[in-house]
This record gives structure tokens, sequence and C-alpha cells, in this order.
């Protein structure tokens, strides 16, 4: 995919996304069912479960109040079911009931509704809180929404226009095995694991959302913003390596991560893709999270494997905080957009353009503030780095195109190169620049670790600013002529 594939594919995100299947305008108040600020959590339960099952195909709507509605264990929605939060509603869970719900990753789970059918709507400015304030609670769920398998999936899946949510010990939203995701305009804050997290799903818009302070989180792991699915024995899945789109448990496929802001989930990732086909991630901000933006191959015994067609476009990722404060990242480590592929499948046509990011990598050369390792015809071009450690850039077996890079002020110099190429290159690197004072220099330009690889075509680029060499070869010594084809470096 080139840029402008990627730019075509962005369009058709805007004007082929299908709606969400929509209610009819017949609904119910839940007042009318008993449900009020007043009574008890498992009568406020009952309510609710009374009027929705009343009026499938209609809306629900839940009034705003003076205080919380409590509620108690699992709710279920049945197909077609529309709720509009009125200004000011809030329902409270006290508690949520163990494995009470189906699987998410083949352990029953604990959620507060739990989507049963197809057309499921959540809208307005109202409130879901969960019961696991600054805790980790596993498969506690806000919202949940499972479909039987890839092939029969829910179809219709909307949660926007305000919607807030917060004290969820695992995550806020969670689909898998659905068509049709829109999730647009609403909050996420203080849940244990992630803010939203999509298996295997296609077809979905996350737009315009913010999410933040996700944590304590589970196994070094935490997402704002996941697209991923179940990688549990994925190798051994007979479509993996010749069509994954086939494969039981699939990547994410036609998925647009746009507009988002996502902030302080310093454990682990602010947006994480584990795989995706025809996904595209653009103009998103993430602040203070360890790694900024990763649309790269998939983990587990799925980590030989990655997916193809995919964009990462026009976002910002730094690693402070929204207010400008230091980070309260403690990792040495930071990655700050990766699209990584697998060693059996690459990750393939992937557009990295136009992104800024601020303050990652280390000076152990650890991670990076752009990293792509087995990928084809993948294009970095026109991104801008700053306040950077280790290698700006860092390639291994990878073929495509680095070009129109800015490389601007290193945070420290100790390692320090604009892009390095580890091995196994078929690479054209043009037009990149490091123009910066000398203070803020770093140490190489370019730098070609393998002697024995084919020559690179290097042309057009400005590392003049470099400290020591800014065309370096394997121990830093100038890079040999033999290995460069096409220009001579400027």
């Amino acid at each position: 995919m080139n840029r402008r594939d990627a730019i075509t594919l962005l369009a058709a995100f805007g004007a082929a996304a299908v709606p969400c299947p929509r209610a009819r305008a017949a609904g119910g108040d839940v007042r009318s069912y008993g449900m009020s600020p007043d009574a008890s959590a498992a009568a406020n339960s009952a309510a609710l479960q009374r009027c929705l099952n009343a009026n499938t195909g209609g809306q629900v709507t839940i009034p705003g109040a003076d205080a919380d509605y409590q509620l108690t264990g699992r709710i279920t929605a049945p197909a077609g079911t529309s709720i509009a939060l009125s200004d000011g509603a809030r329902l409270r869970w006290v508690m949520t009931e163990a494995a009470s719900s189906a699987a998410l990753v083949r352990s029953p789970t604990r959620a507060g509704i739990e989507v049963l059918g197809d057309g499921f709507r959540l809208s307005g400015k109202g409130k879901l809180i969960g019961p696991s304030h600054g805790v980790y609670v596993a498969s506690e769920i806000g919202i949940l929404c499972v479909g039987a398998s890839a092939a029969a999936g829910r179809r219709g899946f909307e949660i926007s226009d305000g919607v807030e949510f917060s004290d969820w010990g695992s995550h806020a939203i969670a689909a898998k095995f659905t068509r049709e995701v829109r999730i647009a305009r609403i909050r996420i804050n203080g849940c244990g694991y992630a803010g939203m997290a999509f298996l295997s799903c296609q077809n979905g818009q996350i737009l315009s959302n913010t999410v933040g302070a996700i944590g304590p989180g589970t196994s070094g792991n935490a997402y704002g913003i996941s697209c991923s699915h179940d990688s549990f024995e994925y190798d051994q899945d007979p479509h993996a390596a010749e069509d994954g789109r086939l494969a039981a448990n699939p990547f994410c496929s036609g998925f647009e991560v746009a507009n988002n802001t996502v902030h302080d989930v310093p454990l682990w990732s602010g947006i994480d893709f584990h795989g995706g086909y025809e996904c595209q991630a653009h103009d998103n901000t993430v602040y203070n999270c360890r790694n900024g933006l990763l649309l790269q191959g998939s983990s587990g015994a799925g980590v030989n494997f990655a997916g193809e067609h995919n964009a990462v476009i026009n976002n910002t990722v730094t690693t402070t905080q929204m207010n400008g404060a230091p980070t309260t990242v403690t990792s040495a480590a930071r990655l700050g957009i990766s699209v990584n592929g697998g060693k059996l499948v690459h990750h393939r046509s992937i557009v990295v353009h136009g992104n800024t990011i601020d303050g990652y990598g280390d000076s152990h050369n650890t991670s990076f503030s752009l990293q792509h390792t087995y990928t084809s015809n993948v294009e970095i071009s026109n991104n801008r780095v700053t306040n950077w450690r280790g290698a700006g850039c860092y390639s291994a077996y990878s073929d495509g195109v680095i070009s129109g890079n800015d490389f601007g002020p290193v945070a420290d110099p100790v390692g320090t190169a604009c892009i390095f190429v580890a091995v196994g290159g078929k690479l054209r690197i043009v037009d990149n620049r490091h123009r910066v004072d000398p203070a803020h220099a770093a140490l190489y330009g370019l730098y070609i670790n393998a002697p024995g690889d084919e020559p690179y075509i290097i042309e057009g680029n400005d590392f003049r600013a470099a400290r020591s060499q800014q065309y370096a070869g394997h121990g830093g010594a100038a890079l040999s002529a033999a290995q460069i084809v096409g220009g001579r470096p400027r």
C-alpha cells in the first residue's frame, strides 16, 4: 500500500461506512417498570431487565436523577436494544457476578450489560460506573458483545454521543466476533486493564473518543484502545499462513481508529493492534503511554504472523502528560510507533506517514521512536521525531522506502542514529534530514549494521549535523561505497 492508496482507503471509510441498525421510535421509560434511585440494586436490575425485554426493537429511556440508579449482577440486552441515557443518568453497579457472561478469551466474564443480539445501541450523556475503582478485577466488563464465531458474529454495535464509563475492573467495552462496530464521542476513565477491546471484529469506527487512566493492568499489560484476537494455538490454524482472514480467530479487519485522545497508560500501550487487515489509525493523540501506537503482528502463538494493507497517518504520540508535566512512565524502554510483522508472514503494504513522535526510544537501543521489522512494501515517510533516544527509526528484514523524515533534537546522544538498519533490508533511504544544533545532534545519521547486505539506494539525505558519521557501517566506521547504489549521499 502506498500513501495514495492509504488516503483513498481513508476516504472510503468515510463514504462507505455502514451505519448500525436503528431501533424503531417506540419505547419505554425505565421508571414505569419500577427503576428508581431510591430502589435497591437488586430491584433496579430486575426493573431494567423487564423494561429491556418488553421494548425489544424500541427505545428504552433512562432519565437523569439526583442520585445513582444502583444495579447488581448481569443485565442482558436482547436484539434490537436501544438505550438512551438522559443528561445526568448514572447507572452504578455495586457488584458484578463472576462467570456469569460469555467468554471473551476462553474464560467466562462478569459483565454489567451483555448484548445478546444484533442492533445494539447506547447513547446519551449518562454514565455507566463499575464497582472496582483503581483495581484490576479479571474479566469485569461494562458492556460485552460476543458473537458465535467469526463467520456467524453479531451485527450492529454502537455506543455514542456522550456516554461515560469508569471504574470497571477490566474493560469498559469489549466485543468479539462483531461486525459494524461504532464507538464515537464517548469517555472512558479509570478502568483496570483496557478502555475498549475488539477481538476478531470487522468494519469498525472508533472515532473522537477520550480514553485514559487505565491501570493497574495485569501481567505487564494495559491498553487504551485495542484491536486484537485470541492468539491461543493460532499457529496451528490451517489458514494462519495461507490466508489468516479465514482463521477461526482472525485479526480485526476494516477498522478506522481516528481522532481519539488516549492518555495515561504508563504500563503499556495507548493504541494497539495485534494484527490487522485494512485498518487505519489516523489523527489520534496519545499522551503518557509507555508505547504510543502499535499496529503490528500478533503475540503468543501468533507472534510469527501479521496482516496487510494498514496505515498509521498523522498521529501524535508523546510521553508527556496532557497538562505538559513530565511522564509517569517508569520503564526506560518506550516504543513510539511500531508496525512490526512476523517471521513467517510479514506485515505487508503498510504506510507510516506524517506522524509526530516525541520522547520515545532508550539509550540501550531496546526500544525506538519508529520501528519496523519483518515488513514488506513498507513506507515510512514524512514523520517528525523529536526528544528521542537510541535509534530514531529502526529497521530489520524489511523492504520498501524510508523517505522525507525529520529527525529533531535528541534527548541523550548516547548510542543515537537517526536511521539504524540492523540486517536484511532492501530499502530506498532518501531525502531524510537531521538539522539541529550541535548540542542536540545524534552520533550517526544513517547506520547500516550488516556489511553483507545488498547495497541500499541512498540519496538526497542531509545528516551533516551528525557528531560522528553521517553514514556509518558496522562498528561505526564510514559506510563503504559498495553498500550504496543510486545517487551519492549528501
